[in-house]
């Protein structure tokens, strides 16, 4: 399978998340971390099945074979986010980390020049747009650019970075307090 075959699949899984907005909207925030606990549950389960008899290895990224999947960060990221931060800052971490990394990810296996620049121009684009009719404008923007940034840094001294888990806390931890200091 070629390596922009498996991104789309890898993303197609990535974009189902995206009805995690319909479920706090027609849910309630209650009733969507018990969801969302209850799947994270069952999706350690399965990695621990993953990582015992090498399931999925034709989707998975070379380095997550052999340790824990972008998933798992991502289910505990929206876990916290959900349970410390208000609906608004919690849409715009999905919206950045759905629409924005993924489409992302898959630009950067295109075989174009400034892949990686055209991939982080519409992790800010594509999201704010998505957001504009459910979000604040300009918190808005600014979590879309401030995680954009985080997703670029791979590293910090020996510790690796998971974007799955550093962009949407810094995408809900930036929307809500630029949400708070702008009137």
């Amino acid at each position: 399978m070629s390596e922009l075959k498996r991104e789309l699949l890898r993303k197609s899984i990535h974009f189902s998340g995206i009805t995690y907005i319909l479920a706090y909207l027609y849910l309630g925030r209650e009733l969507l971390i018990v969801g969302v606990a209850i799947t994270l549950l069952f999706a350690l389960i399965f990695e621990f099945f993953r990582l015992k008899y090498n399931l999925l290895s034709g989707i998975v990224r070379e380095h997550e074979k052999a340790r824990i999947g972008a998933y798992i960060y991502f289910g505990v990221a929206i876990l916290l986010i959900t349970l410390l931060f208000p609906m608004e800052a919690a849409f715009s971490a999905v919206l950045v980390t759905l629409l924005g990394d993924g489409l992302g990810g898959v630009v950067k296996r295109l075989p174009v020049r400034r892949a990686g620049e055209i991939a982080t121009l519409l992790m800010i684009v594509v999201p704010f747009l998505a957001s504009l009719p459910l979000l604040s404008p300009a918190p808005s923007f600014i979590a879309c650019v401030s995680a954009a940034i985080v997703e670029r840094v791979e590293k910090i001294g020996d510790y690796y970075l998971e974007d799955n888990f550093t962009v949407p806390l810094t995408a809900a931890f930036v929307y809500h307090s630029v949400n708070y200091i702008l009137p």
